[in-house]
């Protein structure tokens, strides 16, 4: 049997306990690092998209459209039936896990707010979601402690190359308890026309919230003290641009799509 070829056009994967997941085709898949013995772990006509690893390795929660709209849905990593957690005629879009693997964070378009909704968590046995108290939020991330939450306001796409308008999004931390929220990417007015998108935050093991960042002319990774401060660029591409990164749930390790590739 001849020698299988590298899949191209693989996307949103996430990284966790030496695996990665990662949407193909629309279904999800889980390879080892190296790419070697990838396994699928759904089968269906709608698209499955965005796998994150619960913090213990043993869940993939994942979104999809299998019920007409986006909705959370989580399966076993060993493979199993998936199970939908959410539903709603809006979309459900997860983000990633609580420290503590017993909720799942997503974003979602149900709410009262008529310009947006904050993050939601649905435990992982299902039940009614709920809004963390914060506000409009279209990505976000909460530290590994479990006190704080970095997130955008704004919706941005990585194929928006170069944007520069006001509607550029930022990246923002709110404490947990106090409420208070800091915004940490560009926060000198005077520099307005310099302003770039900053997409993604994912917290860190070093307690730095790293993110994809347009300053340098294509989006390449940031990271950036919580308490603000000067950012520090992490990669250089300079031909293209990443997307889609993600931090395992140990903030250990980032994977990203680029170039048709996961790195």
């Amino acid at each position: 049997i001849a020698d299988a070829k590298p899949i191209l056009f693989a996307r949103y994967p996430h990284v966790s306990h030496g695996k990665i997941a990662f949407a193909y085709h629309g279904d999800i898949w889980v390879a080892n690092l190296d790419g070697s013995n990838a396994v699928r772990l759904t089968a269906h006509v709608g698209n499955d998209a965005v796998p994150r690893f619960s913090p213990d390795g043993k869940m993939i929660a994942f979104t999809s459209d299998r019920a007409g709209n986006n909705d959370v849905y989580v399966v076993p990593v060993e493979g199993g039936e998936p199970v939908q957690l959410t539903s709603m005629t809006g979309n459900d879009d997860v983000q990633g896990w609580t420290p503590d693997g017993k909720k799942i964070l997503f974003t979602t378009s149900r709410g009262t707010n008529a310009w947006g909704s904050p993050l939601c968590t649905v435990a992982v046995q299902g039940g009614q979601p709920v809004p963390i108290d914060m506000p409009v939020a279209t990505a976000g991330a909460i530290s590994l402690d479990g006190r704080m939450i970095a997130f955008n306001r704004n919706g941005a796409r990585y194929a928006r190359k170069h944007y520069k308008g006001n509607s550029s999004a930022d990246i923002y931390v709110q404490d947990l308890s106090t409420k208070l929220i800091s915004q940490l990417t560009d926060t000198d007015l005077q520099q307005f026309r310099e302003f770039r998108q900053d997409l993604s935050p994912m917290w860190g093991a070093d307690g730095m919230i790293y993110y994809a960042s347009e300053r340098d002319g294509y989006f390449n990774l940031w990271r950036i003290a919580a308490g603000g401060g000067t950012p520090v660029q992490v990669t250089a591409y300079k031909t293209d641009g990443i997307q889609n990164p993600a931090i395992s749930p140990d903030g250990r390790d980032i994977v990203y799509e680029y170039n048709f590739d996961l790195w």
